[in-house]
C-alpha cells in the first residue's frame, strides 16, 4: 500500500508497469495507495504558507464555516489559488499521478475537483462516511455494463500532503476494504453509516491514512472514512485532486444512463461537455486564471487524461474562496482583492 516514485520514473513520464499494476491491486482490494515522491519540495514550500495565510483570512471572524457547520468543527473545505505562481505542474499536470489515474480509471479520464482542507488544531471528529455512491446499483446492472461485482470505482481522489500528515496532526481515519461493501449500493441519500454498527464492526478497526510530505495518497473514495481531531499546535492542509472516468458524463462525476444519441455525440465532439444538474448539456471546466496555462500545457498528457480546464483572462480573476463545490469549482469576479464572500 506504500510505495516511492524513482528518478527513472520521472525521466519515462509514467511509474513502471509493474508498480502501476500494484498499486491498481492495492486500490481495489484495500481502497487506497500512497506513492511518496510525487510532489517536489518546492511546491510544498511555495503551497504551504499559501495555505495558512488563507486559512487565517477564513478564520478572521473566528466564525465556523459552513463545511464545518455540516461535517465537524475545525474541519475546514479551503479552496486553493487559482493563479500562479501557486498552481503547479506537478500538481495539474504530473504525468506520474496521471499513470495511476489511467491504470485506475482509464484512457479519457478527467480532472473534476480541485480544492483543499484543513483541520484545524483543536478540531473535532467528523461522522464517518464516504464521498462516492456506487456508479452500479446491484449485480446485474455492473454485469450487464461488463463490469465486475462489487463494481470497480468510476472516480479517483488524490490527497496530497504538503507536510508529514500524522496521526498527530490529524491523519484522516479510514475502513481499507470498506469500498466493496455492497450493502450500501441501493442506500437512500441521508443514510448513515453509524446506524449499521454491525457493518463498521465488520470493516474495521480502522486505520490512519498518514502520507509523507510530497506523497500523494490514491483514494476509492467509496472507502468509509472520516476526520479526526489534530493534537497538534499547527493547522494540517491536505490538497484534493479527484478525477472521474470517461464514463462519468455528468458534473459532479457521476455516470448517466439516458443520455439522447444526439447528446452522446456532442460529448464526443467536444470533451469538455457533461451533464448539469439541469439536465441540459453545458462546460463545466475547473477554472484557472491564463497565467496558469503553461503548467498545465508545459508537459504532455502522455497518458489520455483530459485535464478539464478553462482559463479566465483578465479584467476577470478566479477567486478560489467562493463556490469550491459548484460547476468548475471557485468563481470568476472582477480583478480586484481576492477575498471570502462577505456573510
Amino acid at each position: 500500500m506504500n510505495f516511492e516514485a524513482t528518478q527513472e520514473e520521472f525521466h519515462a513520464g509514467s511509474l513502471t508497469p509493474e508498480k502501476l499494476s500494484a498499486v491498481r491491486e492495492s486500490i481495489s482490494s484495500n481502497g487506497f495507495a500512497v506513492i511518496s515522491g510525487l510532489i517536489s519540495p518546492e511546491s510544498c514550500e511555495l503551497l504551504l504558507p499559501a495555505m495558512l495565510e488563507d486559512v487565517k483570512i477564513v478564520r478572521a471572524d473566528d466564525k465556523p464555516t459552513d463545511h464545518e457547520k455540516l461535517t465537524g468543527s475545525g474541519h475546514m473545505q479551503l479552496g486553493v489559488r487559482r493563479y500562479a505562481p501557486y498552481v503547479r505542474t506537478d500538481l495539474v499536470a504530473n504525468p506520474l499521478i496521471e499513470s495511476v489515474v489511467a491504470e485506475v480509471l482509464g484512457h479519457g479520464a478527467w480532472l473534476g475537483f480541485f480544492n483543499g482542507n484543513m483541520n484545524y488544531p483543536g478540531s473535532g471528529f467528523q461522522p464517518l462516511h464516504y464521498d462516492r455512491p456506487y456508479s452500479w446499483k446491484s449485480k446485474e446492472d455492473a454485469e450487464a455494463a461488463g463490469q465486475s461485482w462489487p463494481p470497480p470505482t468510476s472516480t479517483l481522489s488524490c490527497s496530497v500532503a504538503l507536510t508529514d500528515i500524522t496521526e498527530e496532526s490529524g491523519a484522516t481515519e479510514i475502513y481499507p476494504g470498506s469500498q466493496n461493501e455492497t450493502a450500501v449500493a441501493n442506500w437512500t441519500l441521508g443514510e448513515r453509516l453509524e446506524n449499521h454498527p454491525e457493518l463498521i464492526k465488520k470493516w474495521g478497526p480502522p486505520r490512519s491514512m498518514t502520507i509523507p510530505r510530497g506523497g500523494v495518497c490514491f483514494r476509492d473514495p467509496r472507502m468509509w472514512h472520516r476526520g479526526v481531531p489534530n493534537h497538534s499546535d499547527v493547522p494540517r492542509p491536505m490538497l484534493a485532486l479527484t478525477y472521474h472516468s470517461k464514463l462519468a458524463k455528468h458534473w459532479r462525476g457521476t455516470l448517466v444512463s439516458d443520455m439522447l444519441p444526439a447528446d452522446e455525440q456532442r460529448c464526443r465532439d467536444e470533451p469538455n461537455l457533461r451533464v448539469l444538474d439541469n439536465g441540459e448539456l453545458g462546460h463545466a471546466e475547473l477554472l484557472f486564471h491564463e497565467n496558469t496555462r503553461t503548467a498545465f500545457e508545459s508537459s504532455p498528457s502522455f497518458h489520455g487524461i483530459n485535464r478539464h480546464a478553462q482559463f479566465v483572462k483578465a479584467p476577470h480573476a478566479v477567486n478560489h474562496f467562493m463556490d469550491a463545490h459548484s460547476i468548475g469549482g471557485a468563481r470568476v469576479v472582477d480583478d480586484g482583492p481576492i477575498r471570502p464572500q462577505e456573510n
